[in-house]
């Protein structure tokens, strides 16, 4: 699997942002390329939440008028961003 982004939780667990999922960006209505970002948002989140499957957590950023939503599923070593948009606050 090739990776574009390597970080941590604020736990320590290592979480990628393989190459396939970055490259579906583009398509994304609400996408959020900037991988110094996205980085952030999982290093340095402003909040977490629980995702609706299991094993998997919403990580969330407020940074430059963009609100971050990047979804991390823990199940596979190293962890993976699965998903990573620009979300409304109300979600």
């Amino acid at each position: 699997m090739k990776v574009v982004l390597r970080t941590r939780t604020p736990e320590g667990i290592e979480v990628v942002l393989p190459a396939l999922v970055y490259a579906k960006v583009p398509e994304e209505p609400r996408a959020v390329g900037d991988l110094d970002l996205i980085e952030r948002t999982i290093r340095e989140p402003d909040e977490r939440r629980p995702d609706r499957r299991p094993g998997r957590e919403r990580f969330f950023r407020h940074e430059g008028g963009v609100r971050v939503l990047a979804v991390v599923e823990f199940a596979p070593v190293p962890a993976i961003i699965v998903t990573v948009f620009s979300s409304d606050p109300d979600h």
